[in-house]
């Protein structure tokens, strides 16, 4: 039961993440971010659901009604799924092989990006879904090399048991974190490696055909993401600073918060990259580099045990 509270929770804390984002992307850029609705903006996110749950849902005319809100759904009901695995001090839920779970359900959410560029019958939806779907392929392979050097240290797949245990990855894995918040940037599809949206280009890419409740379900599950990918940052570089007491869950949710904002200030910092130039890193650089990393922390074990 707690665990599925903590989806529900996670739904708010959501929205306000996103209105975070706008205000602190407004004071990187020296301008007001929403700030009239109640006591500085702290209202939006209810604004902003009321506006696009009661606004009207417009199907193209060349797919049908079930066909164009699966895709939404699905990438919806694969970002919230992730929160089953918090690892919280007292879980209900104890995942044996979380990480298992969690590299099988972000490899599903592919289907749902690539079935809402596809049913729309738009070639900038379709565009941007291609983008999407190459882009989370690629940096899925160098993600899971990076996650499996410190599964190897630590000898499991279980976020509870990475988050006690994560100070032997901090001291040891530093280069491994900077790959590893390259690769959260990349498969989140943030900036500076946001091209499935690419504003000048595809004019917000597979989800151009979609307003109210599809674009409010995509929204949901892309900011969902951001922060479960800063969750499992955390347990697994910065575990060793939440103690495991009744309070340790909130000190947890608080550096969740810093690595979310993390990626909200690269936004406002970095320019784009390029895209054929984003693909050419991933398997020419990237990834040579994860493999050689998993292969040092194989031998490093070997030695020791």
């Amino acid at each position: 039961m707690s665990q599925c509270l903590v989806s529900v929770y996670m739904m708010i804390c959501v929205s306000y993440y996103i209105v975070t984002e706008r205000k602190g992307l407004g004071m990187v850029q020296r301008r007001h971010g929403p700030n009239k609705v109640s006591f500085k903006g702290l209202l939006q996110p209810i604004s902003d659901g009321v506006k696009l749950f009661t606004k009207e849902i417009i199907i193209p005319m060349a797919t049908s009604k079930s066909m164009f809100f699966l895709g939404p759904f699905v990438c919806f009901f694969c970002a919230y799924s992730l929160w089953l695995l918090f690892p919280n001090c007292n879980p209900v839920l104890e995942f044996e092989f979380g990480l298992l779970f969690f590299l099988c359900v972000s490899s599903f959410s592919v289907y749902g990006v690539f079935l809402v560029g596809w049913i729309c019958d738009s070639r900038y939806a379709f565009l941007g879904a291609m983008r999407a779907v190459a882009q989370t392929v690629s940096y899925e392979v160098f993600l899971s090399t990076l996650l499996f050097c410190p599964l190897i240290l630590v000898g499991s797949f279980d976020l509870l048991e990475l988050r006690q245990f994560s100070f032997v990855t901090f001291f040891m894995g530093q280069e491994v974190l900077v790959l590893w918040l390259v690769a959260v940037l990349a498969e989140t599809h943030r900036a500076p490696f946001d091209f499935v949206e690419g504003e000048s280009e595809l004019v917000s890419g597979y989800s151009v055909e979609y307003g109210g409740t599809g674009f409010a379900l995509l929204a949901l599950a892309e900011y969902s993401n951001m922060l479960f990918m800063s969750l499992i940052s955390v347990c697994l570089y910065f575990g060793w600073l939440v103690p495991l007491l009744w309070w340790g869950d909130f000190v947890l949710a608080v550096l969740l918060v810093v690595v979310g904002y993390f990626l909200i200030w690269v936004r406002g910092t970095l320019p784009r990259y390029r895209y054929d130039l984003l693909m050419k890193v991933c398997w020419e650089v990237f990834l040579p580099l994860s493999l050689c990393f998993f292969v040092f922390f194989m031998g490093f074990v070997e030695l020791m045990f």
